[in-house]
């Protein structure tokens, strides 16, 4: 599903984010990428997600090399992954309806068909009968449950999330790694940035964990 040979992140100046990542996860597994701030955690999901290209190395994605694909192939690519942000990115502007839509009325979806794709959802994460609220009215928990939900609405067959409890008590973060938990047990395969120790710990599933750039540890549960 993911495999990474050599792989390497240089941005402009200089800065080498990633350096000779040699890495598989395999359909339908989920992995912790744990680092300090500045390890290559978020560059690594970057990469994946194709927000970046690497500047050396092999990553092929479901079967896609990533460096090569061309630009017009890249929405495509992207609508079999899900991307969860720390800071939910939600619209201020539009409800939880809306802002769960938007990956299918991107596509051309017809609405019959956005209508039954976004309830399903919110129905996933614990917020059917949420629709019309705006993010503003709702917790930190909630506003990234309506993040989730936007991610796994195009039902991707990757996942990946970039710190998605680093703003949340213990209790809220345990409630939505057990959704990231549910994915994967209906064969989504996820990637879960954090520094959540104690909550991998808790979980205990395949641990990577970079340092400098370098993937220095690759731990099985």
């Amino acid at each position: 599903m993911i495999e990474c040979r050599h792989l390497g992140k240089r941005y402009p100046g200089g800065h080498e984010a990633l350096l000779d990542i040699n890495l598989s996860v395999a359909r339908g597994e989920l992995a912790f990428l744990t680092g300090h701030s500045g390890a290559g955690k978020s560059t690594l999901l970057k990469l994946i997600a194709l927000l970046e290209r690497p500047t050396r190395g092999s990553l092929r994605v479901n079967g896609h090399e990533v460096a090569r694909l061309p630009a017009a192939a890249v929405p495509g690519y992207r609508r079999h992954i899900g991307i969860i942000f720390q800071d939910h990115r939600l619209l201020a502007d539009r409800n939880v309806f809306e802002n769960v839509a938007l990956p299918l009325r991107i596509t051309g979806m017809a609405e019959p068909q956005v209508a039954k794709r976004v309830r399903a959802a919110l129905d996933k994460v614990g917020l059917l009968g949420r629709e019309d609220s705006r993010p503003a009215a709702l917790s930190a928990g909630q506003q990234q449950r309506v993040g989730i939900a936007r991610a796994i609405v195009n039902r991707p067959a990757i996942l990946l999330a970039d710190e998605p409890t680093g703003n949340l008590d213990p209790d809220l973060s345990r409630e939505i790694m057990r959704l990231f938990l549910d994915f994967n047990r209906v064969g989504v395969t996820a990637i879960i940035a954090t520094h959540d120790h104690a909550l991998i710990d808790e979980f205990g599933h395949r641990r990577l964990h970079l340092e400098g750039g370098r993937l220095v540890e690759d731990r099985q549960p």
